[in-house]
């Protein structure tokens, strides 16, 4: 079990934003360069991380 659990569950909420934004950020670049298969993955694990996002906020409290 770790010491802290709260600080743990806070850098993965810190951790799920970042690798959403970075998804969201390769999506718009494979659009620009008409890579589609490549947009639309990133989209789904932008929406995916959307969806951990709310799960661990509700963690937090």
């Amino acid at each position: 079990m770790p010491k802290n659990p709260k600080k743990i569950m806070f850098m993965m909420t810190i951790l799920c934003i970042v690798i959403g934004l970075a998804a969201i950020a390769v999506g718009v670049v494979a659009v620009a360069k008409e890579e589609y298969i490549i947009a639309v993955a990133m989209l789904l694990v932008a929406a995916w991380q959307i969806l951990n996002y709310r799960q661990w906020k509700k963690s937090l409290k």
